[in-house]
């Protein structure tokens, strides 16, 4: 359990053994969590180090001290990609949510034949922003030293080609799909140095993605007899492979 706030620094923060924060962070320690001198709140660099910080002064800026180091091991060994079919209202960010806490190294929200959601390049340009706003809470909450990129949304011909990109890196990659009956994860025999997991939206997909994926390198998986909705099957596909090849369980 972790006892203590943790927050993600910028790189200028951390100067000598001194830190400063501003920002969100500041009125948070401030007004939310209403934190004081003397208080301890942790800190993590762009390298994945924790520190101890002693806070020396709080308001809209909060200042501290480096008391220590924390040895950290919340990042799973396996590099997890999502790569998340856009899905209506809050589903997004729940998918999102949940995948940070089971260890994604980041998410790609894409656009197939049967998504509902469509969005401009305003909208899609702010979702992608609530998104990372989301993925750095959920890595806060979660103790991580690392917070996730969520990318903006890309086609489906764009998303083949960034799964053609990490098949060719020795990545492995399952598409959950429910017209597969027989073939579990439990079937693939492999050692990869990374998973990349594929979810459809709401509509599922079209025969001819299928096809598209799997030319490219993709292994079509079952989930189970039951049809799982889209911000639960990449839940559900991601805990598998954390337990299967990362450090889940």
């Amino acid at each position: 359990m972790i006892d203590l706030a943790r927050f993600f620094l910028q790189p200028g923060q951390l100067q000598s053994n001194q830190v400063v924060i501003s920002g969100d962070d500041a009125h948070h320690i401030t007004r939310v969590l209403r934190l004081k001198a003397d208080d301890t709140i942790e800190c993590v660099d762009s390298t994945g180090q924790v520190y101890l910080i002693r806070i020396e002064e709080v308001g809209s800026l909060v200042h501290g001290e480096v008391t220590g180091l924390v040895e950290s091991k919340q990042e799973s060994p396996l590099a997890m990609t999502l790569f998340q079919g856009l899905a209506k209202g809050d589903k997004m960010d729940l998918a999102i949510q949940k995948a940070v806490e089971l260890g994604v190294t980041e998410v790609v929200p894409f656009v197939s034949r049967y998504t509902v959601v469509k969005l401009d390049e305003k909208q899609a340009k702010n979702r992608q922003a609530r998104w990372q706003r989301i993925a750095l809470e959920a890595a806060k909450q979660s103790g991580r030293t690392r917070v996730p990129e969520v990318h903006k949304p890309c086609s489906f011909r764009t998303m083949v080609e960034r799964i053609k990109e990490r098949r060719d890196q020795s990545h492995l990659v399952i598409l959950a799909y429910e017209a597969e009956r027989h073939r579990g994860i439990g079937a693939l025999d492999a050692e990869p140095k990374g998973v990349s997991v594929v979810v459809g939206p709401e509509g599922g997909f079209s025969p001819e993605e299928v096809d598209a994926l799997q030319s490219v390198g993709a292994e079509v998986c079952t989930l189970g007899p039951r049809i799982l909705r889209t911000e639960t099957a990449g839940l559900v596909l991601l805990s598998i492979v954390g337990y299967k090849w990362g450090d889940l369980g």
